[in-house]
Formats: C-alpha cells, structure tokens, sequence
C-alpha cells in the first residue's frame, strides 16, 4: 500500500495545491501538512484525515484510499515500537544462526565488541521469537539508565496499559517477571554499562531470552552465551559496501581500507553513493592517507564526510552534541544552528544523506554515539565557547515546553495547537526534562511546572512527575509565596496518589495545602487542596474520612466559579459515595456532574469536558453493572467511546472502554459483537507490543469474564 505522506503529497499536487493552499482549506497547519507528506507523522487521526479529504474536495476511492493509508500507518507505528534493523544489513549468518538457536532455547546472549561493530544492527537482525522489546540503556551517556529505569521502561513496552509502576527496584522486579514469564519474546537490552544495570532485567524463567550488547564484557554475568564481534569478513564488507553503493570495481580496497568495521563501511559506502563523480580509486586515495588503526580508521571515515558537507552542515553537524537527550526533531536543531526552520531540515537532510545522523521511524533524529563524540570534539576545537549556544537552546526549550503546556490549560490562548503539543511534550521530554532539572531559576521552575499541570493529565505514567513537582514545590518555598506553595503542593499530591500509588504521602502534602489555603481565604484554592486530601485518603480506603473533604471541595469550588474545579470536585463526592456503598447518591452526583460538563454557560474548555464525560460515563457504567441494568450500562459506555473518539489517541482508554463494553454486550447476550470488541482488544494490544494474556488488573478481568460468558453461551448452543 502507498504511504500515507506519498498518497497525501500526489493528491495534492493533482489537485494543483501547495502546501499553505491545503493548510488554508482544511484547517491543517502547514507544517503538519509537511510532516505528513515526509512520513514525520505517519498516521494521523480520522478528523485530521477527513479535514484534508474535504480541503482537497475528494470522494469515492481516493477518499477511502486516503483514510485506510492514514489507519495502516497508525498500526504500524504501534507496532514498530523501537529501533528496527537497518534496510542494508547483511552479513554475520554464522552469528544470526548461534543467536536464532540460543533465543529458541530461551537463553540469554551477551554481544560484545568495539564501536561501530554493529553490535545493535546485529540484535536488531536476529530473529526467533513472536515478539521484540527493545531498550536502549544509554550506557555511554552522562546518566546511562537506573536499574529501576530499565525495569519500567522494559514494563511499559510489555504492558503498555499499565498506570502506577514500582519505584523500588525489587518490587519492579518481581513485575517485571511475572509478565515475562509466560511470554515468547526477544529482549534487547542495548548499550549496557555493566552487570548491576541489566541483572534486575533478566527473566529468572520461561520462554523468554534476552539479547545484551555493551562494549564491555559484563563477566559478572553468569549462565549466558557470549558472542564477540569482530571486523566483518572480506566477503560481508564488501556486500555492505555494494548494497550501498552499487557493485562496482576496487570495493574490496575500500573494505581494507575501512579494516572491515561496518560503521566505517556504511560511511564511506554513503560517501561513494553521494558523489557520482567519484571512482573507488578516488576513495581509497583519500582514505589510503590514514595508517591507523580499527578505531582510528572509524574516526578518518567520520572525517571524510564531515569534510565534504558545506559549512552550515558542518556547524549544525557540531552543534548537535549538544542536544542534551538521545533525540531531538527541527525545531531544536534550528535553535542550534541559528538558522530558519526550513534550511535546518535542508541541512538534515544533507547529515541524513551522508550517514552522520540516523533517523527513526518517527521522524526523529539522533547521532550514533562514535558520531556524537566525534561532534563534540569538532565543537571543541573549531568553536570554542559556547555558553552563549547552550543559553539559547535553554531559553528555547523551556520557553516551548511553557507554551506547549499552556495549550492545554484552560482560557489560555496557546500558539500550539493542542493536536500538536503533546506529542512534543512526549517527544522532547529528554530534551526539556535535563534543562528544567538544571536550571537555577526558580521562577522558570515554577513557570514550566505550572504549565505542564494539564498535561500532566494526559500522560501520568510518565515517571518524572514527581522530580518535576517536588522541585517547583522547593522553589516556591525558596521564593516565599504561599500560594504558589499551596498550588504545587496540590500538583505533588496529585503525584503520589497517581503516579506513585502513595496515598499517605498525598495526605500529607494535601493537608499542608489546605492549611496554606485557608490562610489565604482564597475558595478555589481552598477548593482544590481539599480535592486533593479527599482524593489522598479515598485512594487510601477512607471513604468516609474522604467524604467532608470532596463536600468542601464541592462547596468552595461553587463558590468560586471555578469551571474546571467544580466538575472535577463532584465527581470526587460521587466516587467516594460509591466506595461507601452508596451508589443511589453517587448517580444523582455524577448526572449533575454531565449536566455542568455539557452546558456551555459552565463547562469547563472542550478538551477537559471530554475528558470528565469520559470518567464520569465510565463510574456511572459499572453503577449500572452492579444493579443489572445491562441496556444502561451499555449506552453509558457507547457514549463514553463517542467522548474519546473526539480527543487525542490513548490505547489504554480505549483499551477500559473495549472490555467494558466486551463484557456489557456479552451479558446482554450479544455474543458477535462481543467478540468483535475483544478481537479489536486483541488488536489493540497486540500492536502495542503486547497480548491479551498481559493485560493488567481490570481490563484483564473483564475480559476473562467476558470470555467465560462467551463460552458458557458456545457450549450451550452447542447441545
């Protein structure tokens, strides 16, 4: 099937568009229109889709052919999930069959070797197993990942629906291995720095094998296979040579040359390809002049190209080592070059075409780590001081994380639109996460924390809340505004009965935000601290310790006009009358809860409604459960997946809303379309690079009800 961004691009140009035409007719900014014609964004949404069927006026096929481009790319991104294995490689059977043999037999695989071996290429190339988890440890960054770090990483990628992880490396552990027990897959823990990093990983049992590259030897490591990479062998050189450059007389003087190390292969195979003016002779010439070793002889080839790119390349080339994260898009490589947007991307393109940066599936870019180094040694020597760069790119990226954070807070006008900030939020986050940890300026903590706090909504499993809160709580303190401690000792609250499932710290900050508060007199803020004690101690199991918080809450939020507070206040009350067991009081709270959210003189911003109806339909949907009340349960959750079809894509919302309804229609004896949402899980989850059997807590339930009562309704028709 054509792509997306090619079939996107041909219909416009037959239609006689350009870019900003297209942009004007369908609403679509012209940069996203850009994104999506080069594949930056792969499979954008259906509304997105249909604006720019109805700005290119189409119908009938090419309408069709359009959306089903946009849905296959929307898969296949879920299921790329991580690093894929380069188009060209080829090479190394005699390792690629050890590795197929050992992961069949569930073993664990230690791959070692010198940069630019292809360690990564050849874990990424191996076969065998129904499934793939790939991490990068970052093992040669400042702050290569924590033990628990790669334990949460490696869950989320099994389990993508999960909400609150451990943060204790024991406890994510024993996670970790309770998914991966019963699962036939291939771990790819890459770029390992040593034992103690990868041991807490590795399945104690089950089908399951695990692939470790690193540079060193990690002879801690007991009861694994080990695989040392050396030099490809004359033959694989010069096939990797040829599958980019063309076959073509004197590669095997090339691959002599490059001492057969595929990074340096890759290179000066890109640089022949580039230049059509250039013989193998007038490569070898140029590389002939270095007598150096492996390593050595990597570095030439490196300088080879940087040599050839022009002088704006080659200062963005050095600037990039000072991304601060293992990614980065345009925006932050303009900022670095000084440059315009549009002749970034041009310049992209030029390190792209020439091997010096490596793009991802979504877009992305980044440096290999020989390449990085090379970078910050250039960097060094040409450019001196660079304060001044490493200034702007600060002021940049928390000035846009600010701004991408405002698009979602309520009656603030954002120049990002909301369908964009998100995804670089998520995207960037290694990028602005280290500038805001570093920063001394307590008020741009306080800014950046302030903005992220709807966002922060959207994307609770992130686990760097609480380094964001705990530190705009300290420096509200250091700057000695009360209110501003009250407010983030709320958002920190919030942390710990979310994202960290210790409700007990929650109290403790809520109540010292309700204390603040009540000094203050100010309703809304008095409000929410005591949202946030209520929803600390229903978390712990006190509903009826929780019950005179919601109703203060309730009563300030009313007080105070706060649109946004007030839903959210009553819709605490009803959830903590349902823990009680008083569910008659619970309904009555949760439709005048819709009715706040769906009238216009009081809702609260588009987004945040949605968000709301989607919990509240959700609640009154298991009330109806639990009273039988299956054709009313059922249009509660209909129209709560109607809600989430309107916002941003979130597979685990979608995964809530499937098994409930999976499991509503097949008590109602509706078995077909019952199965039609469990298979639509199945696909769900699958393309999130996981199965049915690990899906978490109550989505699990529910479907295995679901399943129990499908199977009572076979057997019986079967009699």
């Amino acid at each position: 099937m054509e792509s997306f961004g090619a079939l996107l691009r041909r219909l416009r140009l037959a239609a006689g568009m350009t870019l900003e035409q297209l942009a004007a007719a369908s609403g679509v900014s012209d940069r996203g229109i850009g994104d999506m014609e080069r594949g930056v964004s792969r499979g954008p949404r259906v509304r997105t889709v249909e604006a720019l069927a109805d700005g290119l006026a189409l119908d009938g096929e090419d309408r069709a052919a359009l959306l089903a481009a946009a849905r296959a790319g929307r898969t296949g991104t879920r299921r790329s999930g991580g690093r894929q294995s380069p188009p060209d490689f080829v090479g190394r059977a005699d390792e690629l069959a050890r590795i197929a043999a050992w992961t069949a037999a569930g073993e664990i695989v230690v791959i070692t070797g010198a940069p630019g071996f292809g360690k990564t290429s050849l874990a990424l190339a191996a076969q065998g197993a129904d499934q793939r988890i790939f991490v990068d440890l970052r093992g040669l960054d400042d702050a290569p990942l924590a033990p628990v770090d790669v334990l949460t990483a490696l869950i989320r990628a099994a389990d993508p629906a999960a909400k609150v992880l451990p943060r204790d490396v024991d406890e994510a552990a024993s996670h970790w291995q309770a998914l991966i027990r019963d699962r036939r897959a291939v771990v790819v823990l890459d770029n390992a720095i040593g034992e103690a990093q990868v041991r807490p990983a590795l399945p104690a049992e089950g089908p399951a094998a695990v692939l470790i590259t690193s540079r060193r030897t990690l002879g801690g490591l007991e009861g694994v296979r080990r695989l040392h990479l050396g030099p490809l062998p004359d033959g694989d050189a010069v096939a990797l040579l040829a599958a980019i450059a063309g076959d073509r007389e004197g590669l095997p003087a090339i691959a002599s040359l490059c001492v057969n190390v595929p990074l340096a292969l890759r290179i000066a195979a890109t640089r022949l390809a580039s230049m059509p003016e250039w013989t193998t002779g007038d490569l070898a010439a140029r590389l002939s002049s270095h007598h150096l070793d492996a390593l050595d002889q990597v570095k030439a080839a490196f300088t080879l190209s940087y040599q050839q790119l022009s002088d704006p390349a080659r200062r963005l080339f050095r600037r990039l080592a000072l991304v601060p994260g293992p990614s980065f898009g345009v925006d932050l490589a303009a900022v670095l070059a000084g440059e315009p947007a549009d002749a970034t991307e041009d310049l992209l393109d030029e390190l792209v075409d020439l091997c010096l940066l490596q793009q991802e599936a979504s877009g992305r870019l980044g440096f290999h780590d020989l390449l990085r180094a090379y970078a910050a040694s250039a960097l060094t020597d040409e450019e001196g001081d660079v304060a001044a760069i490493v200034e702007r790119r600060d002021a940049w990226l928390l000035d846009a994380t600010i701004e991408a954070g405002r698009a979602y807070e309520p009656g603030h006008d954002s120049a990002v639109p909301l369908a964009e900030a998100g995804p670089w939020l998520r995207a960037e986050a290694g990028n602005w996460l280290p500038v805001f940890t570093n920063t001394t300026d307590d008020g741009r903590v306080v800014d950046v924390a302030e903005a992220l706090h709807w966002f922060s909504d959207t994307w609770s499993f992130w686990p760097h809340w609480e380094d964001v809160y705990s530190r705009s709580v300290q420096a509200a303190r250091r700057l000695g505004d009360e209110r501003l401690q009250a407010v983030h000792l709320g958002y920190l609250a919030w942390v710990y009965v979310i994202c960290l499932a210790e409700p007990s710290r929650a109290v403790e900050y809520a109540r010292e935000a309700v204390r603040l508060a009540g000094r203050l007199g100010d309703p809304s803020l008095i409000g929410w601290s005591n949202y946030y004690v209520a929803w600390a101690l229903k978390q712990a199991g006190s509903p009826q310790d929780a019950l005179p918080y919601a109703r203060a809450a309730a009563e300030a939020m009313r007080r105070a006009g706060d649109r946004e507070g007030l839903p959210n206040a009553v819709i605490m009350v009803a959830t903590v009358l349902q823990d009680a067991g008083r569910d008659e009081e619970a309904e009555t709270f949760l439709h005048g809860a819709l009715g706040d959210l769906t009238d216009p003189a009081i809702a609260p911003p588009a987004h945040i409604a949605l968000f709301m109806q989607i919990s509240v339909r959700n609640i009154l949907a298991d009330i109806s459960v639990a009273a039988g009340r299956w054709d009313e349960a059922l249009d509660q959750i209909d129209a709560a997946a109607a809600a989430a079809a309107e916002m941003e894509y979130s597979p685990t919302r979608d995964m809530v809303t499937l098994s409930r309804r999976a499991l509503i229609l097949a008590s109602l004896g509706r078995d077909e379309e019952a199965r039609a949402d469990l298979d639509a899980l199945r696909e769900l989850l699958e393309g999130a690079g996981d199965s049915i059997f690990g899906a978490p807590g109550a989505i699990r339930d529910r479907v295995s009800a679901a399943e129990r009562l499908l199977s009572g309704s076979r057997a019986e028709s079967d009699r």
